[in-house]
C-alpha cells in the first residue's frame, strides 16, 4: 500500500485534493446549511497570510507614495534654490544701479560747479604698462574730449588727456611721474608743481626753502597752467623735509583721489591763463 502511494502520490494528492473542493463546494450549490469542520479551520489559517499580505501591501503602498512625495520636494527645492539665485542676482544689479546713478546724480550736480562744456564719461579700462600710470575712458574727440583737457572726479583731480580718438581717450593719471599739476596751498598759497614719483609717491615740486609749508595742509590748483579751473582740491601735504642744500623743499603728498577706485569722471577744460584775473 505504502508502495503505491509513494508510486502515484502525485495522482493520490491530486485525488484528495478534487475530493476536498467538491466537499467545501457541494453545500453552497445545495444552499444548505450543514455543519462545515473544515471552512473555520482553513479561514484560520488563511486568515494570518491575508493580514500579511494586506499590511506588506499597504506598507509598500505608503513607501512608493513617500517616494513619489520626496521626489516632488527635491524637484521644488531645486526650483526654490534656483529662484533664490535669480532673485540674489537681480538684487544685486539693482543695488548696484542704484549705486551708479547716485554717483552720476553727483557728478552732475558737480559738474555744475564747473565751467560750461564738461563732460561726463566711464573709465573702461586701465594701462597695463609699468612706465605710465593712465586709464582709458568711453568718450573721444566725438564727443567733444580733445587732448590737453583736465579729468577730474568728485573727490578732486584725477590726470589729464593725453590723446584721443573719435570713441575714446587715454588719460594719464597725476600718480604718473610723467605728469604735472600747478597748484597752490590753500593756507600760505605757495606755489609748485604736483607729480608722481617713482621714489616716494606723488610730491609737491619746485617749493622754495623760504616757504612756510605745515603738514596736512591742502592743495589746490592755481588754474596757471590752463588745463584746470582754479581751486579744485589736489591733496593734502603729508610731509615737508628741507634738507641742508639746494634750493627747494622734499614734499610728500597724499592726493584726494585714489585713481584705482574712479569709475566715473568729468572731462573739463580750463580758462587760458591770460583770461583769468
Amino acid at each position: 500500500m505504502l508502495s503505491f502511494v509513494r508510486r502515484y502520490q502525485v495522482l493520490v494528492s491530486s485525488f484528495l485534493c478534487v475530493l476536498l473542493s467538491l466537499y467545501l463546494v457541494a453545500p453552497a450549490a445545495k444552499g444548505g446549511s450543514r455543519a462545515d469542520p473544515i471552512g473555520p479551520i482553513l479561514i484560520a489559517l488563511i486568515r494570518p497570510l491575508q493580514t500579511g499580505v494586506r499590511a506588506v501591501v499597504s506598507g509598500t503602498k505608503d513607501v512608493y507614495q513617500g517616494y513619489l512625495a520626496l521626489i516632488g520636494l527635491s524637484a521644488e527645492n531645486d526650483r526654490l534654490r534656483s529662484r533664490i539665485v535669480e532673485l540674489e542676482a537681480e538684487r544685486n544689479r539693482l543695488l548696484e544701479a542704484e549705486a551708479t546713478n547716485k554717483r552720476l546724480r553727483e557728478l552732475m550736480d558737480f559738474r555744475s560747479e564747473l565751467p560750461p562744456g564738461s563732460i561726463t564719461a566711464s573709465v573702461i579700462g586701465n594701462s597695463a604698462s609699468t612706465w605710465f600710470n593712465s586709464v582709458l575712458l568711453d568718450k573721444g574727440t566725438s564727443h567733444g574730449v580733445n587732448k590737453g583737457m583736465g579729468v577730474v572726479s568728485l573727490m578732486g583731480v584725477v590726470g589729464q588727456v593725453v590723446s584721443a580718438t573719435s570713441k575714446n581717450a587715454k588719460v594719464l593719471l597725476i600718480t604718473d611721474p610723467h605728469s604735472g599739476v600747478d597748484v597752490l596751498t590753500q593756507q600760505s598759497r605757495a606755489r609748485g608743481i604736483v607729480a608722481g614719483s617713482l621714489e616716494t609717491g606723488p610730491i609737491m615740486k619746485y617749493v622754495k626753502r623760504s616757504e612756510d609749508l605745515q603738514e596736512g595742509e591742502r592743495l589746490v590748483t592755481s588754474g596757471l597752467d590752463g588745463v584746470f579751473p582754479k581751486g579744485l582740491l589736489v591733496g593734502t601735504i603729508s610731509k615737508v623735509q628741507k634738507k641742508s642744500f639746494g634750493l627747494f623743499q622734499h614734499v610728500e603728498v597724499n592726493l584726494a583721489v585714489d585713481p584705482s577706485r574712479i569709475e566715473e569722471i568729468l572731462v573739463v577744460r580750463g580758462q587760458p591763463a591770460q583770461a583769468q584775473n
